[in-house]
């Protein structure tokens, strides 16, 4: 490594422990005086609202907060300027959308960790890396009228101009509403969580099949959905001179990731995406490992809560790693595997990923698909097909719903195959393994072990190259 990316490195890995240094001197609004108590209070939708099947869950940022009756503002001295964040869940209807101002009233709490399983899930933390803070758990929400003056609730359509990001979250909720029409759930529901990460739809019990069988990666728009999204940028736009193929090719990828709402997963994959294609765009060699390295230190320096709290990052992470570091090595004793459809690499990718996310999704979750590899060899050649007719089906219902209709037979029939398969597999008694809970150390000393196996192997073969050529 020359002087120059030793000191970038440096500065960025500086950086970073900077970040997570400052986490013990991270200040909240404290809205203590008004905890526990009915409040009523006014501010603008920040997230997209997610559709659950008990209600709509969406994060508003507080600009006016107080009790009921109207005594106590909680929003005195510091806060005045913090504008809080707090996680709203209210009625499925009337539907918001993301920068509607809103008028709200309901039982301010702090959240709390819960039991899942054996287990306990840190919510609380979870929460906060959002700087998130409070939570209403049954909300009296509805929309400010232009001329309101706060004092009255009634309903409204006023929606806040948020510009390009609103525009993209439309055009996503009437695709998705385009797929509902012409599929049908829970078709429809698995077709938007393949394309735009829409899983909220699918359900409970369909989900956790998903978990079962080893998919859940596919419905929550993970690595592999952006890699086949961005080779078919590439080969849409291979007809344009190279330099603004790239160009636009990069703008689709994060104008992708505002659409699907960007979470870890979704910005580490399009990072590296964007990476890749400014390599190209200077004729630099790609190196994965450090387009990784570089990704996940910008994504600590932004929001550094994410390293410790963010499930999504982490297992994200693991998994890409697992790809770079296993992947190449498990295929090259593969050879018995057929190459046809791409079933080599799908099963080197499951076992590579397999083999480094379990020790962690086994201590976080305490399970574990067992028939992973099998399902994943079914089903996984069928998706970049399946993603296809779906957005071309999804974009005909914004010119020709009989036209997307007649797509949907496609959609329709591989959608189908890829639900029997999990709702089927689910179902067997040995699908996942099961164990109790177990302490961080044994997840520690799993990849401590790895590493120090992997660095010996690296420099045994080091030294018989050097041997030979010599």
């Amino acid at each position: 490594m020359n002087r120059k990316s030793l000191i970038f490195w440096s500065l960025l890995i500086a950086a970073a422990l900077f970040r997570l240094g400052g986490l013990w001197m991270r200040e909240t609004p404290d809205l203590s005086l008004c905890l526990k108590e009915q409040v009523r209070g006014a501010g603008i939708i920040v997230t997209e609202p997610e559709s659950k099947e008990s209600g709509q869950v969406f994060v508003i940022e507080t600009n006016r907060l107080s009790t009921l009756d109207g005594e106590s503002d909680c929003l005195t001295g510091e806060n005045q300027q913090a504008k809080p964040l707090i996680r709203v869940k209210t009625k499925l209807y009337p539907e918001f959308l993301f920068g509607q101002e809103v008028i709200f009233q309901g039982k301010l709490l702090e959240p709390l960790n819960f039991e899942s399983g054996d287990r306990t899930f840190d919510y609380v933390n979870y929460l906060a890396k959002e700087n998130i803070h409070y939570e209403m758990k049954s909300a009296i929400v509805k929309s400010i009228t232009d001329g309101n003056s706060g004092d009255e609730l009634e309903i409204s359509d006023k929606v806040k101009k948020t510009g390009l990001k609103s525009a993209l979250f439309q055009i996503k909720r009437s695709f998705i509403s385009n797929l509902e029409r012409t599929l049908g759930e829970p078709h429809g529901a698995l077709a938007a969580g393949l394309v735009v990460g829409e899983k909220a739809a699918l359900g409970k019990d369909l989900l956790e099949a998903f978990r079962i069988v080893g998919l859940i990666h596919i419905v929550v728009l993970s690595g592999y959905n952006i890699t086949i999204v961005g080779e078919t940028m590439r080969k849409l736009l291979s007809f344009l001179p190279r330099v603004w193929g790239i160009i636009f090719g990069a703008i689709g990828i994060i104008l992708f990731g505002i659409l699907v709402g960007g979470g870890a997963t979704v910005v580490r994959s399009c990072f590296m995406a964007s990476i890749a294609l400014f390599a190209d765009l200077i004729r630099r060699d790609y190196n994965v490992p450090r387009a990784l390295i570089l990704a996940g230190l910008i994504m600590v320096i932004q929001n550094p809560l994410i390293l410790l709290h963010d499930p999504s990052f982490q297992l994200s992470f693991l998994a890409t790693l697992g790809l770079i570091l296993l992947a190449s090595p498990i295929e090259a004793y593969l050879g018995w595997v057929p190459e046809r459809f791409g079933l080599r690499g799908i099963v080197a990718s499951t076992f590579a990923t397999q083999i480094f996310v379990s020790p962690f999704i086994l201590h976080m979750m305490g399970q574990i698909s067992i028939i992973g590899l099998v399902v994943n060899i079914l089903v996984l050649p069928f998706i970049p097909l399946t993603m296809l007719f779906v957005f071309l089906q999804g974009l005909a219902g914004f010119i020709y719903l009989p036209l997307a209709t007649f797509l949907g037979w496609g959609s329709h029939l591989l959608l189908s195959y890829e639900l029997y398969m999990v709702n089927n597999f689910a179902q067997l008694p040995f699908a996942s393994l099961t164990v109790p809970p177990f302490s961080w150390w044994w997840v520690g000393a799993f990849y401590g072990v790895f590493g120090v196996g992997y660095a010996g192997v690296r420099v045994v073969r080091r030294r018989k190259v050097s041997k030979k050529k010599g």
